[in-house]
């Protein structure tokens, strides 16, 4: 029996449209995260870094990556930073904090820290546990102090730390953190401080270059294959693999933003300097033009209070090679 032309044709159209799995249709970034498995953690402890600054700027780094940076005039008081991105299992883990002087401010140049400069770190852990009657994870409404630490710190005189009049300072500490999850991240990886650093250089500025070509032409497809380990690794100890959480659903937004955008620019790379983290295991290149931001930048657009806004979007890259491999991956 013959079948009018038409008629395939309209079948293979309502085929494409209709006949499809759920999951054919959906772009990449979202296979990516509909990939991810449920944890069944009862509890779901988040580590937090809350900092009180005044009269600095300063990096805070966890396990070798750093987890925030503030450079400007302002303080900041009871700012929170979580961690659990940066702890990849249970045990002792390592803070460092650098204080930078504020440099040019009203005229006057405080290249060393003044009589003012003081920062206070608290790290916190907050838990998350299952109600069993709404059956949806939520934050207890108390938390645990962990550790305190203060620079200057002249409260123990065996102890004590004085910045004043010091044009840079760190210190690393430590505290111990209880997870659920293991998670492989840069521990299992070379020392990369023990490669040629020439040819170390060339490698990362060859990955860089590559991601900011994926991220000009828009191919969502190759950023997702770029950036799968990393964002695993990432929804399992921040959000225990619930992609339902505000904070993964607005990750997934802003990526899909880099994807979406009708505005795109490739900017070349700040000048920079190689940043190594975790014993020489992780590797980043940190902008000297723009303090405390990546020397990576480009720029896309996107929605602020209603109306399309052109931006320049910094992004760092923390860069390992697993043992066993000669080639360098994305990992944070």
């Amino acid at each position: 029996m013959r079948i009018p032309y038409i008629i395939i044709i309209f079948s293979l159209l309502f085929f494409t449209a209709y006949g499809q799995p759920e999951k054919e249709k959906m772009r990449p970034i979202d296979k990516l995260y509909n990939t991810i498995e449920p944890s069944t953690y009862k509890s779901m402890p988040q580590y937090f870094i809350e900092a009180n600054q005044n009269g600095c700027f300063y990096e805070l780094y966890v396990n070798g990556r750093m987890v925030f940076s503030h450079f400007e005039n302002t303080n900041l008081l009871g700012h929170t930073t979580s961690t659990n991105d940066a702890i990849l299992k249970s045990g002792l883990q390592n803070v460092t904090v650098k204080l930078y002087p504020i440099g040019e401010y009203n005229g006057k140049n405080y290249d060393t820290f003044s009589k003012n400069a003081e920062i206070e770190i608290d790290i916190k852990k907050w838990d998350k546990v299952l109600d069993n009657k709404e059956h949806t994870k939520a934050y207890e409404d108390y938390d645990e102090h962990v550790i305190t630490f203060k620079i200057p710190q002249i409260e123990d005189k065996n102890n004590s730390i004085k910045i004043k009049g010091l044009p840079y300072y760190e210190h690393t500490f430590t505290f111990h953190a209880e997870v659920p999850y293991t998670v492989k991240g840069w521990s299992e990886s070379q020392d990369l401080t023990k490669m040629d650093q020439d040819v170390l250089e060339k490698e990362i500025l060859s990955f860089y270059e590559n991601y900011a070509d994926i991220i000009h032409r828009q191919d969502e497809k190759s950023w997702v294959e770029l950036v799968k380990n990393r964002e695993f690794e990432y929804i399992k100890s921040v959000a225990y693999n619930d992609v339902r959480e505000n904070e993964i659903q607005r990750r997934i937004k802003e990526f899909k933003e880099f994807f979406d955008s009708n505005f795109k620019k490739k900017e070349p790379l700040d000048t920079y300097e190689i940043i190594f983290g975790y014993n020489g295991r992780l590797v980043t290149l940190k902008s000297i033009d723009s303090k405390g931001d990546s020397a990576l930048s480009y720029g896309i657009e996107s929605e602020e209070n209603g109306e399309m806004v052109k931006f320049r979007y910094y992004s760092y890259l923390y860069l390992h090679k697993p043992i066993g491999s000669n080639t360098l991956e994305l990992i944070r």
